[in-house]
């Protein structure tokens, strides 16, 4: 049995806690820091293409990168960003940690903006890895690019964890035997954030049992409240939420 509801590995800290969460988080708002977000991954995913598989997006470049022109949404009418010396400082670290993991691990293979389809608990989900790499060893390393200025934590990061495994789902599909170790890094330039946490596939494993309490109840449609402080953060339904006032969650 699988759930009614749309799952996103990005919404993973908030329903994997709080799965009555769900219901009230189906819409997605625009903004600009995320059409910023967006295009700051553009950017480093066009710089990283140019140094990896010597594509030449230069013209492409110049423009999004330019300070005077304009990037527009395409989805929210006159919603529109400028690239400006914060987007610089984020994709400049970035870019230069990626070449740094490359010339230290010698990956086989690097993939950029890798499009995944996460089987969990009988559903699918779809996600996308900003940086991938496949070591000789067998071995992966998952980097994530965040452009915001809130610390993300690579420890027990879900969405990552998430991509984790249907990286090795689509790999194993490919003939390729299961990592032993798998790195999930985060890059985060704005607030001096770039960890790396390492994990053995059986820690992999168990996190993914550890997730059965709350995909059961989501595939049940048997959805529990618990008000958690990065459950609750960024929830729509946080103002209105009693359990969350009831429990004290600030």
């Amino acid at each position: 049995m699988s759930s009614e509801y749309k799952l996103s590995p990005s919404a993973a800290p908030r329903f994997l806690i709080c799965t009555a969460s769900l219901p009230h988080n189906t819409q997605f708002t625009e903004s600009e820091i995320t059409l910023k977000g967006n295009l700051q991954h553009l950017v480093a995913f066009l710089r990283l293409d140019q140094i990896i598989n010597g594509k030449d997006h230069t013209a492409e470049l110049e423009k999004l990168t330019d300070k005077n022109r304009w990037y527009y949404s395409e989805r929210t009418k006159d919603l529109k960003v400028q690239w400006d010396s914060t987007c610089d400082k984020t994709v400049d670290n970035y870019v230069a940690y990626i070449k740094q993991l490359i010339a230290e691990f010698k990956p086989t293979s690097v993939l950029l903006e890798y499009r995944l389809k996460i089987q969990f608990y009988d559903n699918v989900l779809n996600g996308v890895i900003d940086c991938a790499m496949i070591l000789p060893d067998g071995n992966i390393i998952i980097i994530d690019l965040k452009t915001g200025r809130v610390k993300v934590d690579a420890n027990d990061n879900k969405q990552m964890l998430i991509y984790g495994h249907g990286l090795i789902q689509q790999l194993h599909k490919k003939g390729m035997e299961l990592p032993k170790e798998i790195i999930i890094s985060i890059c985060q330039s704005l607030v001096n954030n770039t960890q790396a946490i390492r994990y053995t596939l059986k820690q992999f494993v168990d996190w993914y049992v550890d997730q059965a309490q709350s995909m059961q109840e989501i595939n049940t449609h048997n959805l529990v409240y618990r008000p958690d402080a990065k459950a609750c953060k960024y929830c729509q339904y946080r103002a209105n939420c009693n359990e969350r006032i009831k429990k004290g969650v600030i």
